[in-house]
């Protein structure tokens, strides 16, 4: 066995320990001891490594200096959360969630696709690097929290004390994956999100539904709230200044999403869509629309057979997506503004949480490079899907506020890789060829440094 081999085998034991310690946002679990396990793994890979537990969930950080200080000039960032769903519907498990299976060629286990399997695919690679070349290619910084799957509560109070620690030339998310096709997808960018309950009160307590003669019920009044928000037709958003800070994108945003692959039938088909889709390009409208989203909607009686009654009570749960440039906050106050003037005052808005979007369009330098790379290694362009943003959300705008550096995303996952989901796994083809890609963009992005220094000492 080389001695690649011996690192990518002695890591993927760790990924083993990794697994097992049920580090579940959620729940509260195993939260000290999974950063005190990463810090552990840091320092014994030959890094600085610290918890910091200034809030309810450590962050750990670790730093990778090499001993030429030149090489300190260029700095990568490696952003990761410790934390994962619960593993709940149980039954539905082939294997324990919290061992790590080898079974059909994948890696079995809850956290190997999100997200623990890619920091250890990227810790692998760097541990690659330094015994191949006696050093780390440049300074390489991880940044791993313990509450994303809970909206990363207190990332940005840790990025605002610790802005300074965390600097970088560029910040490497926390996964991806590849499409149904095979290709590589790298993205730049997410959509934000603004997440709120609707609530109407018709009555202290609930009633006959006899009543319903002359008395109206909460569900009524909720649901012509909630029609009031969106042209039936058009699907457009009727909120007064909704769109007003809507980022427009940029030709080559429009580029790379048209590029995409998005089939309007094949989408049909997969979810037995029996309405058309609102939107005549599906592709622009994933990532560059705003949307309003009626998430879940309750009242009264919902158990077997019958329960006439007129309730007290109806509740909507929204969640709205936002594109650069619209404020979660402000989003919510315009809502309910609007549905003021609409003659809903009456209707309550309890404001959850939000983030704000941020859109690349993948055309930095360094990030060109790693673009570069990962043709080289993935079979050429043909084989990468780039996308300026992708429909869902995350933190990335508070990495790119306080960071100022640009973002990119990309992973080992695949479609059938179940995040948050029974069975979550990796293959193992792509788990190896990760580490493959990981190591190669120490190895080019070192060499290019190298060269440049070499010619500008020429010069």
């Amino acid at each position: 066995m080389s001695k690649r081999d011996e690192i990518i085998e002695r890591y993927k034991k760790y990924l083993a320990d990794y697994v097992k310690l049920p580090s579940v946002s959620a729940q509260n679990r195993a939260t000290q001891e999974t950063a005190d396990f990463l810090q552990k793994l840091f320092t014994e890979a030959g890094g600085h490594a610290e918890v910091f537990s200034d809030y309810e969930h450590p962050l750990v950080y670790a730093d990778f200096q090499p001993k030429d200080a030149k090489k300190n000039k260029t700095t990568i960032v490696f952003y990761n959360h410790y934390d994962v769903q619960p593993p709940e519907p149980l039954e539905e498990w082939h294997s324990e969630p919290f061992t790590l299976t080898e079974t059909d060629g994948k890696l079995v286990g809850r956290g190997v696709a999100d997200c623990k399997g890619e920091l250890i695919v990227r810790l692998t690679a760097l541990s690659i690097y330094k015994q191949e070349h006696g050093d780390f290619p440049f300074r390489v910084k991880f940044f791993v929290e313990g509450a994303e799957e809970i909206a990363s509560q207190n990332l940005e109070d840790y990025l605002k004390k610790y802005a300074d620690l965390f600097q970088t030339d560029l910040v490497v998310w926390e996964g991806g994956s590849k499409t149904s096709q095979g290709k590589l997808e790298i993205t730049g960018g997410n959509k934000g999100i603004s997440c709120f309950d609707l609530v109407a009160r018709t009555s202290k307590d609930d009633i006959h539904s006899s009543s319903a003669a002359y008395i109206e019920g909460p569900g009524w009044r909720l649901t012509q709230a909630l029609a009031a928000l969106r042209d039936i037709e058009s699907g457009r958003i009727l909120v007064d200044g909704f769109y007003d800070d809507v980022e427009e994108p940029s030709p080559r945003a429009r580029e790379l999403i048209n590029k995409m692959y998005l089939d309007k039938d094949a989408v049909r088909t997969l979810h037995d869509l029996n309405r058309p889709f609102l939107f005549d390009n599906i592709k622009e409208a994933y990532a560059f629309e705003p949307t309003i989203n009626i998430a879940g909607l309750t009242s009264g009686y919902e158990g077997e057979s019958v329960k006439t009654v007129l309730p007290h009570t109806a509740r909507a749960k929204i969640d709205v997506r936002l594109v650069p440039h619209q404020d979660p906050i402000d989003i919510q106050q315009k809502v309910r503004k609007y549905l003021d003037k609409r003659g809903f005052s009456d209707v309550k808005l309890e404001y959850l949480m939000g983030e704000k979007g941020y859109r690349s369009d993948l055309d930095t330098p360094i990030v060109r490079n790693v673009l570069n790379i990962a043709a080289e290694i993935y079979g050429g362009t043909d084989n990468l899907q780039l996308l300026p943003t992708s429909s869902g959300t995350g933190p990335m705008y508070l990495f790119n506020h306080y960071l100022h550096a640009p973002l990119m995303s990309f992973g080992i996952g695949d479609p059938g890789s179940g995040a948050h989901s029974p069975n979550e796994n990796v293959h193992l083809s792509n788990y190896y060829q990760g580490i493959h890609f990981v190591t190669a963009i120490f190895e080019k992005l070192a060499q290019d440094l190298n060269s440049s220094s070499k010619s500008n000492a020429v010069h």
